[in-house]
């Protein structure tokens, strides 16, 4: 698909038919993409959990305000935001100059080490890109999606074993959509949204 075709295309979708299926392939491919989204010294601080087993979406159901989304999708995308991503600095530096690698290894660690609300902030603006990449390549492969913040992010983590340094940021229902989306809900005019030079500037007619 064309990208604005597929912008246009992607709604938030809540029902699925239950009985279809997402290879591991696809998978692959739908991540693939998902991985060249764009992060903060390409930290990548993005982990994804995908939960397909019918009795572990029924139980991720529970943590989830008993959405019935998240057991019908083909699977429950847990987006999970890595909140020391900043200790991969040699890691995702290892292909640079020696010098040039010390000196980002220096500023990465020195940016984010001892600050904890950066480090939740990164993580979860990040992330985020990445989530939304997400829900456009899959809309690219025929899938809808519908992102979901109504979770118990304790009972989340517990169910899907987070560990102390990540957290969700949130859930991704993902599948083939049952029926008709509805339409898309109202937007605000551009001019509402988009000021130039200065938030009370000129607004885009």
């Amino acid at each position: 698909m064309e990208l604005l075709d597929v912008i246009n295309a992607r709604r938030s979708v809540k029902k699925f038919e239950p009985e279809h299926e997402i290879s591991d392939d696809e998978f692959e491919t739908l991540f693939g993409r998902v991985s060249l989204s764009p992060s903060s010294f390409n930290i990548q601080p993005w982990r994804f959990v995908v939960v397909r087993d019918r009795e572990r979406k029924k139980a991720l159901r529970g943590c989830a305000m008993n959405q019935a989304q998240v057991e019908e999708a083909s699977a429950t995308i847990i987006v999970v935001g890595k909140l020391d991503a900043y200790t991969d600095a040699e890691e995702i530096t290892a292909d640079m100059p020696a010098d040039v690698r010390d000196r980002s290894v220096r500023m990465i660690r020195n940016f984010y080490e001892g600050n904890a609300a950066l480090q939740r902030d990164e993580a979860i603006r990040s992330t985020s890109l990445a989530a939304m990449t997400l829900m456009l390549a899959a809309q690219d492969l025929g899938y809808a999606t519908g992102p979901m913040i109504g979770f118990d992010p304790d009972a989340v983590s517990k169910e899907v074993g987070l560990g102390e340094n990540e957290i969700p940021v949130m859930l991704i229902v993902i599948g083939k959509e049952q029926g008709k989306s509805r339409p898309r809900g109202h937007r605000f005019k551009i001019s509402r949204i988009v000021n130039f030079d200065r938030r009370d500037g000129r607004p885009l007619e």
